[in-house]
């Protein structure tokens, strides 16, 4: 069994690079509560996902020392943040750190702090970011719930996490609540973290939908269950649990009919 989810595995990601026009996909991760180990298995995922050869650029919005970058490299040996890269201070190449040939890693608490709206350097920033890598993960700020950053509002994807304590579907509910209200954010993915079965994930995960969609009118996707203490669970739901682009979806679907007519990854078994 094992084997086979390896091999769904690469076979999606194959498929992702080979007809995305743009590499990334650009996924943002926040949460109302504190989640203990967050940034753990953060760094664990972007290392698993490196390790399996996807290009990783791993992007962190908390300051050192208990932050992502520490958990995968020396972040002593790179002081650079992505608003020197903006500012032209920096080139981008000069400011990641390499920890390994699919890891990169760059700070950006300063960039976070700086509220700068979305501007034409920062847009072609991304675009050349997308260019170079395969997923770029945000862990945005822990102390920012009430609001987020300009980088993650551009994400591809805003995962919200949410806590399987009681109070986690009422902590998560009010943080959407202010995302959608100021930002205009529309569509959220729905991470669950903490002590609780895939049953009891996506119960929280349906009462969770149900309420924003009658109160909010925006759209909760669930991206499934990851324990902290597991950051291969999180690389997995990464691996696998978002689309393509938009622009690569009639290529695929001619490629898929053809693979599932050979046996391969098709429509009926994909885990695109």
């Amino acid at each position: 069994m094992n084997t086979i989810k390896v091999d769904a595995l690469d076979q999606a990601a194959g498929l992702r690079r080979l007809f995305a026009t743009r590499g990334a996909q650009i996924v943002a991760l926040t949460s109302a509560a504190v989640v203990n180990g967050r940034a753990q298995m953060v760094a664990g995922a972007a290392a698993t996902l490196a390790a399996r050869g996807r290009r990783v650029l791993l992007l962190d919005e908390n300051p050192a020392p208990r932050n992502a970058l520490t958990e995968v490299g020396d972040v002593t040996r790179n002081a650079g943040d992505l608003l020197q890269v903006i500012r032209g201070d920096a080139s981008l190449a000069q400011a990641t750190l390499n920890v390994n040939r699919n890891l990169a890693t760059l700070g950006a608490v300063r960039l976070a702090n700086a509220e700068l709206p979305m501007t034409r350097r920062l847009a072609d920033l991304l675009h050349e970011i997308e260019d170079s890598y395969d997923f770029v993960l945000v862990d945005c700020s822990a102390s920012r719930t009430s609001q987020i950053s300009t980088l993650g509002l551009h994400a591809h994807y805003l995962v919200i996490a949410v806590t399987a304590e009681s109070n986690g579907i009422m902590q998560a509910y009010a943080q959407i609540k202010r995302l959608a209200q100021i930002h205009q954010r529309e569509h959220f993915q729905i991470l669950v973290t903490g002590k609780a079965n895939r049953d009891d994930a996506r119960n929280i995960f349906n009462n969770l939908r149900q309420v924003a969609h009658e109160h909010l009118g925006v759209r909760l996707s669930y991206l499934g269950l990851a324990n902290t203490g597991k950051s291969e669970m999180l690389a997995d739901l990464i691996d696998t649990g978002f689309p393509l682009q938009p622009q690569a979806m009639g290529a695929m679907s001619g490629l898929a009919a053809t693979l599932e007519r050979l046996g391969g990854v098709g429509t009926r078994n994909s885990v695109v």
